[in-house]
């Protein structure tokens, strides 16, 4: 080894084992390790293509062909990811790219250089995936007033799902051949098969795949609520599995082991999900066969015990260490209706899979436990406890689904992502709860009609309002809800009256008073979360003009009478009449749809 080989590697290369990229040659011979069934390592061929040099920038690839072993028939197995390669008995780096539908075993191998870099920086904080957009804007653009589905993607990623959709087009095909990471199979278990398609679409961003396979990540004997047991068997070659969620639900990423300094430990030799610092729980794994696949085969395997924790999720590879663990946040999920069905697991904190672990799980429990045709109403709570706060975090309402669509369950699980990704402070979950009450109605009711005594108002005048709501399969009901008309009204005002239920009334709030959607701290974005108005509540929201106008943003109600009227007709932006929004609330007991509205007139009080 040159030198300069030395001092790139520092510390890690203490045996002179690695082998820098300048040294390589086209035609250049070496093997492999991976394991390709249960949990002997076994060795393949390599052969040296070449080197491209800043194939990303400032990155150099490191282009083989494989052989042996099952290769022939598989080429590039997704779960590879990480196998290290040796040439003159020296690691070079991790097999971790490839092609899809290659005709042959090519793969791009990630430099032990580029690799060993994740492994110095330590727990350093890195890029943590989120969504960088303001509380506001989180809030004003979401479907139900929570952070939408979307998240902020590594470049080299959104590059990757714009050539996919073109292929999908029939577009784009050469852009679609580039060499992408190694597609990671995600290994499931417990989780309804008609819930893998929702998962797939989801996961398929961060190139990984969901299968159904079994098994689950075990403390060591003995040594009961201690994910422990013996690194020994944990050396480069090894399958390794990043833990997500265990118990009656699992989920784990299956990759390999590059590279071992002392307890200190490379994997996969590409990105998880490129969250930077993290802290998912590592585990040995058996692989139980291999797939051949055409467009990628895969290893079929089960997480064996907890060895370690991933502290770094790095473009170049994941970093680990053994024997230090893991606080994984206990889950339970409880279904009560034809059937009454617990179940319970640990999930990762992470804050992208957390929140989507727990959805997937509990459309899981539905479905196995309640039917999938005809009417449900479904009543759904959320109890989430944090460290440090007296109080769990409580969200419940109900809905109607007639066909197994799961927009209830994400709108009762996205909390879970807003805290957890809140921009005041940080937030350590240590349990959720999940409850979902099932019953075979459809209780619903329609909001048909609207009447009052007199469409005249006096400024001070409580206004009668009689709203006809029609229950499905039942007799119409009149729901009497008083409007308390304020003094100060305008005289000869117009006031614009909309009877809605729950959704078009928080659309209407989010539009006229979006700063109430702006958190200031942590526990002002729990209340905002907990105060989501109930879909059983029949809500008045009265508009109405006041005397004065806002002027930039600011109220001015006391201007004298000739400034006002001198102001009513600006010549400038920035000058709007003084409007307020009067709002009356009942729970009527069903999930109400529909909206009315009407018009009432101001008049002088004598």
């Amino acid at each position: 080894m040159t030198l300069g080989a030395t001092l790139a590697f520092g510390a890690y290369d203490t045996g002179g084992v690695l082998l820098n990229v300048d040294e390589l040659k086209p035609g250049m011979k070496g093997y492999g390790k991976t394991v390709f069934s249960g949990e002997k390592i076994e060795e393949f061929d390599v052969e040296i293509l070449g080197v491209l040099k800043n194939w990303e920038t400032k990155n150099d690839m490191i282009l083989v062909k494989l052989s042996g072993g099952p290769l022939e028939k598989t080429g590039v197995i997704s779960g590879m990811s990480g196998s290290p390669v040796y040439v003159e008995d020296k690691v070079i780096g991790a097999v971790s790219y490839g092609w899809g539908f290659a005709k042959e075993a090519i793969a791009g191998v990630t430099p032990i250089r580029e690799m060993l870099k994740v492994l110095e920086a330590g727990e350093k904080e890195g890029k943590i995936l989120g969504d960088a957009r303001s509380p506001l804007e989180l809030f004003a653009s979401s479907r139900s007033g929570l952070l939408p589905p979307s998240w902020e993607l590594p470049l080299e990623q959104q590059e990757v799902n714009v050539r996919e959709a073109l292929a999908r087009e029939g577009l784009g095909k050469q852009s679609a051949l580039r060499m992408v990471p190694i597609k990671t199979p995600l290994v499931v278990a417990g989780f309804d098969q008609r819930v893998l398609k929702e998962m797939s679409e989801e996961l398929e961003r961060y190139g990984l795949f969901p299968v159904q396979g079994g098994g689950s990540a075990a403390p060591a004997e003995g040594q009961a609520g201690e994910y422990a047991g013996s690194t020994a068997e944990l050396v480069p070659g090894a399958a390794v599995a990043a833990v997500l969620a265990k118990g009656d639900i699992n989920a784990s990423a299956i990759g390999t082991l590059t590279y071992r300094h002392e307890d200190n430990i490379l994997a996969f030799g590409h990105p998880f999900m490129q969250a930077g610092r993290t802290d998912i729980p590592m585990a040995g794994a058996h692989v139980h066969a291999v797939i051949p696949i055409q467009s990628t085969s895969l290893k079929l395997a089960s997480p064996t015990r907890i060895l370690g924790r991933i502290f770094q999720d790095s473009k170049a590879a994941l970093a680990g260490t053994l024997g230090k663990f893991s606080k994984m946040i206990p889950c339970t999920i409880r279904v009560i209706g034809n059937q009454e069905v617990e179940y319970n697991f640990d999930v990762v904190k992470d804050k992208f899979m957390t929140q989507n672990l727990l959805q997937w799980a509990s459309e899981s429990a539905l479905l196995s436990t309640e039917r999938q045709t005809g009417d449900k109403t479904v009543r759904l709570s959320l109890s989430v406890e944090i460290e440090g706060r007296e109080r769990p975090v409580k969200v419940e309402n109900i809905y109607y689904e007639p066909h197994p669509t799961w927009f209830p369950v994400y709108s009762i699980t996205q909390p879970i992502t807003l805290i957890m990704n809140n921009p005041f402070q940080e937030v350590s979950i240590k349990k959720i709860v999940l409850e979902a009450h099932v019953s075979d109605e459809r209780r619903l009711a329609y909001i048909e009609d609207i009447k009052v005594e007199n469409r005249e108002v006096k400024p001070g005048e409580t206004v009668q309002l009689y709203v006809t709501i029609r229950p499905f399969g039942k007799e119409a009901r009149v729901i009497t809800v008083p409007l308390q008309i304020p003094y100060d009204v305008s005289p000869e005002s117009i006031i614009t009256v909309d009877v809605c239920n729950a959704d078009t009334s928080q659309a209407l709030e989010r539009s006229r008073a979006p700063e109430k959607f702006l958190p200031t701290s942590l526990e002002h974005l729990i209340k905002i979360l907990e105060d989501t108005e109930p879909n059983t509540n029949l809500v008045v929201r009265a508009l109405l003009p006041k005397r004065g106008i806002t002027y930039r943003g600011q109220p001015l109600p006391s201007l004298p009478s000739s400034l006002l009227a001198i102001m009513s007709f600006p010549n400038q932006t920035g000058v709007n009449r003084l409007m307020e929004e009067v709002v009356s609330k009942k729970s009527v007991g069903w999930i109400l749809q529909g909206s009315q509205n009407f018009t009432l007139t101001v008049k002088e009080r004598i």
